[in-house]
């Protein structure tokens, strides 16, 4: 299938976000100095820039290539979290599942940037406790709501607490009666609550951790890999990313290998959130094949142009089509 008709395939697919919400801030400004006070630079800020993040990226790409998307997440009652809520629903993505726990903390990452693009320092607030009680019983009962009106379910699992294991089998059980495929980007620490998924994707250090690789995964090995962990976790679909070399997957037709888009690259943060958002519609559209992932190396390749967390523009993607009709 041609690029061009996979992103028609992708269009107008109905898809559920669950996960962890954060919101990326960005202080923009230049280096004038090394402070006297200690050895670090002084920036000069010029502006600001907060955009959602993780989960609520993954599902901001989603509609940026054409889908229509529900989000569930928490947030804290902290200005971060009305500023995130506010950021989804300029987004296009609403705030109707956004489920406020007032004993945490928003989930925010403020980066420092000098010189347009150099990241200078990254600092975290966060509460990664799983969350309990009413909470989770309120992601779990919208999740399950959401359910018959969409074609994917995409957990995004960075281990913030959000999704606990018991949300995340409820999920993976009641899609699999349903019908619908359950894809996610979990952490190793938490895969083996994802057996019987219709996909799983990790990335090189993540797959290598999992798999007790004690010198890393090589890419000749990420197929052997892919497969060796579709086995183990019991999941029909495994991609691994490589970063600048490409992608692996295993599934039940076998495995394959898609090297990467050759582009000068400014920023990878957020290219893992837009390539696990293409492959979702990609199986939202009962789809899973070597184009697929080629498609998903072309869209992330065109948020790694661009400075922090971003998701495909028109333009991007009227350029994919351009190049693969």
């Amino acid at each position: 299938m041609s690029l061009a008709s996979l992103l028609d395939a992708i269009q107008g697919r109905r898809a559920l976000v669950v996960g962890d919400l954060m919101l990326d801030e960005y202080v923009f400004g230049s280096a004038t100095r090394i402070s006297q006070e200690a050895p670090v630079m002084v920036i000069r800020q010029s502006g600001t820039r907060a955009v959602p993040g993780a989960a609520a990226n993954v599902a901001a790409n989603m509609t940026a290539l054409g889908a229509s998307v529900e989000v569930v997440g928490v947030v804290g009652t902290d200005p971060a979290g009305d500023k995130l809520a506010a950021a989804l629903v300029q987004s296009g993505l609403g705030d109707g599942g956004v489920i406020r726990d007032p004993s945490r903390v928003t989930t925010r990452k403020t980066r420092v940037l000098a010189n347009h693009a150099h990241q200078v320092l990254r600092i975290d607030h966060e509460s990664t406790d799983p969350v309990a009680g009413e909470v989770e019983q309120a992601v779990i009962d919208r999740a399950l709501s959401a359910l018959p009106r969409v074609d994917v379910v995409l957990i995004s699992d960075y281990l913030k607490g959000a999704v606990t294991s018991r949300a995340i089998q409820t999920l993976v059980e009641e899609g699999r009666k349903a019908g619908v495929p359950i894809v996610a980007n979990p952490k190793p620490r938490s895969l083996s609550d994802y057996r019987d998924a219709a996909l799983v994707s990790l990335n090189r250090f993540e797959a290598a951790d999992y798999l007790r690789l004690p010198d890393g995964l090589l890419d000749e090995e990420a197929e052997d890999a892919a497969n060796e962990l579709r086995t183990r976790l019991g999941v029909d679909h495994v991609v691994v990313t490589l970063g600048a070399s490409g992608m692996a997957a295993a599934g039940p037709a076998g495995t394959f290998f898609v090297p990467a888009i050759r582009v000068e690259v400014y920023d990878e943060a957020g290219a893992g959130d837009t390539v696990i958002a293409t492959i979702a519609l990609g199986m939202a559209a009962r789809t899973f094949e070597r184009d697929l992932l080629r498609l998903a190396a072309e869209t992330a390749g065109a948020v790694v142009r661009k400075v922090g967390v971003a998701v495909p523009s028109a333009e991007d993607l009227l350029a994919i089509r351009s190049r693969n009709v």
